[in-house]
């Protein structure tokens, strides 16, 4: 199936059909503006290829979800977002617990 010409909602709908080229032009379509966002959050190449990848990743798993597939564009950012916003909470964690007492810095 040619899907290169297909707009957001046709590809989500592909997609949930099981096929993956449709799947693969939604990452070929959004992985700029997802790697770029990111970036944007989180100031790392390699942590925001890893979110990216986490983002597409997820999309993938919850498409059944997706209620307005014309909004795919948008449902993308948020799931995006969402994953920047755990990785920064997660990394105040790791950061606040191997963190040494002020007591003991000189």
């Amino acid at each position: 199936m040619q899907t290169s010409g297909l707009n957001d909602a046709h590809l989500v709908n592909a997609s949930l059909k099981g096929d993956r080229q449709a799947f693969g032009e939604i990452v070929e379509r959004y992985q700029n503006l997802i790697s770029s966002i990111a970036y944007n959050g989180t100031g790392s190449l390699g942590q925001s290829e890893d979110l990216a990848q986490d983002t597409f990743i997820t999309a993938w798993q919850q498409l059944g979800s997706l209620r307005e597939p014309a909004r795919l564009r948008a449902w993308l950012c948020g799931i995006a977002h969402n994953l920047i916003n755990h990785s920064r909470r997660r990394n105040q964690r790791d950061a606040a617990s191997n963190a040494e007492p002020l007591d003991t810095v000189s």
